[in-house]
């Protein structure tokens, strides 16, 4: 059998010595990183692997490690009442969401808005004392003045006549040559 000979450079592999590198290297850095301290492009680390399995482990372990440690610390943080942390460990891990649900309707069905009445606070008893409503029947937000008021628009103004330059001018007053010839 004839030998074949190969087209191109040679495959990358890695060393036992760098594949230490990029799973200790894969706790802090991007894959970027990792490549220009190995001198190899994003490419043919990439590509490295998913063609040495052993490779690609190393760097998911990295991954793996840096997480569970910052995990464990967001997780004890929020275990000892850290609004902040709690939040970020239940956005995170358990799906939850901070969106608004706005709808564009009234209850009519005419999307009209609708004037409420507004919910009293406090009632005036028989000596003319205010006294707390317990449990009003509706809810009051007090919204800031965003300085977004609607105005009108002003009118955009009339485009103003372009003058004529001065060598239009002089092509202008030239005569057109005639036809007769």
């Amino acid at each position: 059998m004839e030998k074949v000979k190969q087209i191109g450079r040679p495959v990358r592999v890695l060393s036992k010595k760098e594949l230490g590198q990029v799973e200790t290297l894969a706790q802090y850095l991007t894959q970027a990183q990792i490549a220009a301290h190995l001198s190899i492009s994003v490419d043919t680390l990439q590509r490295i692997f998913k063609r040495d399995e052993i490779a690609g482990i190393a760097y998911l372990r990295g991954r793996a490690v840096a997480i569970a440690a910052v995990g464990s610390s967001v997780l004890e943080k929020a275990k000892t009442g850290e609004f902040q942390f709690a939040q970020l460990f239940l956005r995170t891990q358990a799906g939850w969401s901070e969106t608004s649900k706005h709808e564009h309707f009234s209850p009519d069905g005419s999307m009209t808005p609708q004037r409420s009445n507004p919910v009293a606070l406090y009632t005036i008893d028989d000596d003319g004392r205010r006294i707390l409503n317990e449990e009003p029947h509706g809810a009051i937000f007090f919204l800031p003045d965003n300085g977004r008021d609607p105005v009108e628009p002003e009118p955009e103004p009339a485009p103003t006549p372009k003058r004529k330059t001065a060598a239009k001018r002089k092509t202008a007053a030239r005569p057109k040559p005639s036809d007769n010839r």
